[in-house]
């Protein structure tokens, strides 16, 4: 059984137990489209959500902790959301087909999106990457092959990649007398 992974702003849903209105800013900071579509990543268990984390953090800007939310692809399908395949953008080329896009959304649509993952959150169904756990993960994508690192960001690279001793200028001296050259 699939599913699809997406980032969220866990901060945003103040999502109670009781079945209720979505927040604002959930919707319009977490769920924000884009030709009207949202970008999920597809893995096919829930022991792979890490495939789906990989893809994200891999065509992030930055690396920092994120919260991702699950959801089953057939729970989606069910309610009529158009589900395409769609070339992912990420550092990890292997995982850029498992891109999904939920396709032609409408207030409706994205509000059937949007209960999914409350009730997602509600049932704790979210899952924290620390960015220490992050950094591992790209790391031992990187040493496995399955991410070419220049391919990824600058911000992500800083984030990951062992940075070089800063250069150490020594003073200069005069060869005759020994006084400094400013």
């Amino acid at each position: 059984m699939p599913f699809l992974v997406r980032k969220i702003t866990r901060a945003k849903w103040d999502v109670s137990d009781e079945v209720g209105p979505i927040n604002a800013d959930a919707i319009t900071q977490c769920l924000k489209t884009k030709d009207n579509t949202l970008s999920f990543w597809r893995v096919d268990t829930e022991e792979n959500v890490v495939d789906g984390v990989l893809a994200i953090v891999a065509s992030n800007d930055n690396l920092d902790k994120i919260d991702v939310v699950v959801l089953d692809e057939a729970l989606l399908e069910g309610q009529s959301i158009l589900i395409d395949s769609t070339p992912g953008r990420t550092a990890c080329s292997e995982l850029v087909d498992s891109h999904r896009d939920l396709a032609k959304l409408n207030v409706a649509s994205l509000a059937v999106v949007s209960e999914a993952i409350a009730e997602q959150i509600r049932k704790g169904n979210t899952h924290r990457y620390t960015l220490t756990k992050l950094r591992a993960l790209v790391l031992e994508a990187i040493e496995a092959g399955r991410i070419n690192v220049e391919a990824l960001s600058d911000g992500v690279k800083r984030k990951v990649l062992p940075q070089p001793p800063p250069m150490v200028v020594a003073p200069q001296s005069c060869p005759s007398c020994g006084a400094a050259i400013a």
